[in-house]
């Protein structure tokens, strides 16, 4: 069993769980080291795209890598943004990452 296959069997229900939850209020304790300017942000296991989507309204650009299909696709439906660039990656390669980031959030 992948990493990731609990993820695809459950991803109807997470986007419902993850959506509901606000960005801000999740992480308010690190909200002080996202960049004041807009900035390149890598969100691993970006998920249902909640974080990815809040840190595109703040103006970055974002790099979101989600390795579960289920998840990946309905986000990128869910968040529609041209300054969100969906990604079918994992850690530890991240083979498709490329480049620097002001900000990387891997969060749980």
């Amino acid at each position: 069993m992948s990493g990731t296959e609990g993820y695809a069997n459950e991803a109807p229900a997470l986007l419902r769980q993850y959506e509901a939850l606000d960005f801000a209020t999740v992480h308010r304790r690190i909200l002080h080291l996202v960049p004041a300017v807009p900035a390149r942000v890598l969100d691993i296991g970006a998920g249902t795209g909640r974080d990815a989507a809040a840190l595109a309204a703040l103006g970055h650009s974002v790099v979101a890598v989600e390795p579960t299909a289920e998840l990946r696709i309905q986000a990128a439906l869910l968040h529609p943004s041209p300054a969100i660039t969906w990604l079918d990656d994992s850690l530890p390669e991240l083979a498709a990452v490329t480049g620097s980031f002001a900000l990387v959030l891997l969060t749980a």
